[in-house]
């Protein structure tokens, strides 16, 4: 019993610790950029925006149930609907650097279903590379729309890019990489999969990333006039933003490093100051929707709980 309280303070001291560590990371970011938030123009097109957010919902949303889908092939999944607000209430560890919280949110929850968390780790890091799979195939296809005369005389290199993309998904290849990581880490990051399932995987991502990247483009439609022909390479722009900010430890979420990216790409398809704009209101977007989903998973938990508690 002893152990037992000692081991619930500690789980709720780190609780504490964590939240503390992500209300810090996202003050510290508004705070540095405050200025320029107060300088935008706030005349937004709400219906617009609106929609954005709705796009943005059911790319999270989807994401946690393609999370539960590789728990799945990968024999360590729980209930679809605890899975879903597990991958929920893990959302604010991305505000930490190093990502190692958002995994360590999603245990609990694989642990009590007593779920193998070597199996759950894989799936973390399986999660992780067709996460960047996915925005780099949304990035390699907005090639095709890329405002460059430059690119327009290399299209062939995109072509041979998306079919070396398809080759290089193959467990065997990955796996090849992942291995070395293993010896670096210490830790087994081997995908037990077969080549069909990563590709089921990947393309479901990739339909994913079009969500998000459609929800992105209605944010940048609500604040400046951007055409029809433009959304796949604003998304791809996002996916490509995305890419940077996962694979930038350093910096909590990509703050800073994403932002960067918006602003050089889109600074080719409008004036400096509205990509500039863009890329700040881009975090505020994001960040209110997540929060919003995060205080939603929450209250559904708590609800759940009580309710079991009273029965």
């Amino acid at each position: 019993m002893k152990n037992k309280k000692i081991k619930n303070f500690i789980s709720h001291g780190i609780k504490i610790i964590f939240l503390i560590l992500v209300i810090y990371f996202l003050a510290k970011y508004f705070i540095q950029n405050w200025e320029e938030i107060q300088a935008m123009n706030w005349d937004l097109d709400w219906f617009r925006i609106i929609i954005s957010f709705l796009l943005y919902f059911a790319y999270i949303i989807t994401l946690a149930s393609l999370w539960h889908f590789i728990t799945k092939l990968n024999q360590c999944n729980i209930r679809h609907f605890d899975a879903v607000i597990a991958y929920l209430l893990s959302i604010p560890g991305k505000y930490i650097p190093g990502k190692v919280f958002l995994l360590m949110a999603r245990c609990p929850a694989y642990e009590k279903a007593n779920q193998s968390l070597r199996k759950v780790t894989v799936c973390f890091f399986l999660e992780n590379i067709c996460t960047l799979l996915g925005a780099a195939f949304l990035f390699l296809i907005s090639l095709f729309f890329f405002p460059n005369d430059l690119l327009a005389k290399y299209m062939w290199l995109t072509v041979i890019l998306i079919i070396l993309f398809f080759i290089c998904i193959h467990p065997k290849i990955i796996n090849f990489f992942l291995k070395i990581l293993s010896k670096i880490f210490k830790k087994d990051m081997i995908i037990p999969m077969a080549y069909s399932d990563m590709l089921k995987v990947v393309i479901l991502f990739i339909a994913n990333w079009l969500v998000a990247g459609s929800g992105f483009f209605m944010l940048v439609h609500a604040i400046y006039p951007v055409t029809a022909s433009q959304w796949l390479y604003i998304g791809g722009i996002y996916g490509l933003s995305t890419i940077i900010g996962i694979l930038a430890l350093f910096a909590p979420s990509g703050i800073g490093v994403r932002e960067g990216i918006l602003t050089a790409g889109l600074v080719l398809i409008m004036p400096e100051e509205y990509a500039v704009t863009i890329s700040l209101i881009s975090r505020l977007w994001q960040t209110v929707a997540e929060i919003f989903l995060v205080a939603g998973a929450f209250l559904v938990n708590k609800i759940i709980n009580y309710k079991k508690s009273g029965s």
